[in-house]
């Protein structure tokens, strides 16, 4: 019997997840599956079944597993190898938040936490929710403006505005008390199209009949930056990124009169959500809002709630 084999089988266990499962074993999904199939041939009886979106252990699947598990306790002894004690938690998340307003956070939580392995995995906001509910990502971070999320649950950390940002060299950087109206004829660049605080401003823009030159979606952060800085382009960044966006991209915020639109930063969870590591960067995180909020003025979230 092949320990690889046996690792698959237990790893995906575990996740029950191939795609989960090859991303902590590095292996395509395919060679996991082959791995099972070749195991229960051997064993003559199946172990994994799917059902739905999801897959469970068979009875025989739950028998054979600590049976497995001694096994390659003992092998790993014998070979005097030292049993791996990382765990790896997939983050969903659009590269704005996780990637931007999230990041100081997510790197003081892997400082704290050296035994959890964190895997990014990005995409536009609206598509977090569905990343959570399918399995793809463990638990994800995701701006809301309220809307339900059916069969997951919904932690609000804070309430976070956007702000027009531009490069130094944007004629509106050095202008004092804008409107809206003062983006006449300038150029906006944004990663996707659907993220809450675009769908709030871009409207807002046409009621007032204030016409753009262009509205770009570039799917990445990197496109939107270089855009800004050659074109003279603007964009938004949400309050917990502006130091960032400032320092490593060298945008700055706009003096604007008007209203920041917000949205509500929030842990999108699966109903069965138990994982240890799950747990521990929702704990973390929830103690780490409260300094946030503290340091920003934002409004404080109000915990877990189902929606």
């Amino acid at each position: 019997m092949d320990t690889r084999e046996l690792l698959t089988f237990v790893t995906v266990s575990e996740t029950l997840s191939y795609p989960k499962a090859a991303e902590r074993l590095q292996y395509a999904p395919s060679t996991l599956f082959k791995h099972i199939q070749q195991l229960e041939s051997e064993l003559d009886t199946q172990l994994i079944v799917r059902e739905g979106r999801t897959l469970r252990l068979t009875t025989a699947g739950e028998r054979f597993l600590p049976i497995a598990q001694d096994m390659l306790s003992e092998y790993r002894t014998a070979m005097g190898l030292k049993e791996e004690k990382t765990e790896t938690l997939t983050i969903g998340g659009c590269e704005m938040n996780i990637g931007n307003s999230l990041i100081d956070l997510l790197m003081r939580f892997a400082d704290a936490h050296p035994q959890i392995r964190l895997n990014m995995m990005t995409a536009p906001n609206a598509s977090v929710p569905e990343m959570v509910r399918e399995g793809q990502a463990d638990m994800g971070f995701f701006y809301s403006t309220g809307r339900k999320h059916h069969d997951l649950q919904v932690v609000r950390l804070y309430r976070e505005p956007a702000f027009l940002v531009a490069s130094r060299q944007n004629p509106l950087a050095n202008a004092k008390g804008l409107h809206y109206e003062d983006l006449g004829g300038m150029e906006f660049v944004y990663p996707h199209d659907t993220c809450c605080f675009v769908t709030m401003l871009i409207p807002e823009l046409v009621r007032r009949k204030i016409t753009l030159k262009r509205v770009s979606y570039l799917g990445g952060m990197q496109l939107v930056v270089d855009q800004a800085r050659r074109n003279g382009a603007v964009t938004l960044a949400p309050k917990c990124a502006l130091r960032r966006f400032e320092e490593t991209y060298g945008l700055v915020r706009l003096d604007m009169l008007e209203e920041p639109f917000c949205a509500w930063e929030t842990i999108l969870l699966g109903n069965h959500a138990k994982a240890p590591a799950v747990q521990a960067l929702l704990d973390f995180s929830m103690r780490e809002a409260k300094q946030i909020v503290k340091d920003n003025l934002l409004e404080a979230g109000e915990g877990a709630q189902e929606d």
